[in-house]
C-alpha cells in the first residue's frame, strides 16, 4: 500500500508546486489530468507486482529481487522495509480530499468572476 501512496505523492507534490506558481488558481485541464497523472504514478510504483496479479510468478520473483526495480519510486527499497499502516489509507484519502478542495475553490472563484 505504501508504494501507492509515494507512487500518488509524487506526482501530486509536483503538481502542489504547479498549483502554488500559477497563484493557487487550476484550468480545466489542470483539474482533469492531474487524477490521470496520480494514477499513472500508483501503476508506475506498483509495476512490479502485475506479474504476481497475472500469475507469472517467475517473473515477479526475478523482479522482486532485482535491485533495479528502484527505477519504479524505489520499489525494491520499499519491499525490503515495507511494514502495514492504516496511515496509507488515510494519505490517500488526504490526497483526494484536497483534489476536491481545490476543484471546488476553483468552480467557487469562476463563479464569482
Amino acid at each position: 500500500m505504501n508504494q501507492i501512496l509515494l507512487g500518488t505523492s509524487i506526482p501530486f507534490a509536483i503538481i502542489c508546486i504547479w498549483y502554488a506558481i500559477k497563484k493557487f488558481r487550476a484550468s480545466i485541464l489542470m483539474l482533469i489530468m492531474t487524477p490521470f497523472w496520480l494514477a499513472l504514478g500508483a501503476v508506475w510504483a506498483i509495476l512490479p507486482d502485475i506479474p504476481r496479479i497475472l500469475g507469472l510468478h517467475d517473473l515477479y520473483w526475478r523482479m522482486a529481487t532485482d535491485p533495479r526495480t528502484d527505477i519504479f519510486f524505489w520499489h525494491y527499497t520499499i519491499d525490503k522495509t515495507e511494514t502495514d499502516s492504516s496511515l496509507y489509507h488515510v494519505g490517500l484519502l488526504l490526497i483526494g480530499i484536497l483534489l476536491i478542495a481545490a476543484a471546488w475553490r476553483e468552480l467557487k472563484l469562476r463563479e464569482a468572476e
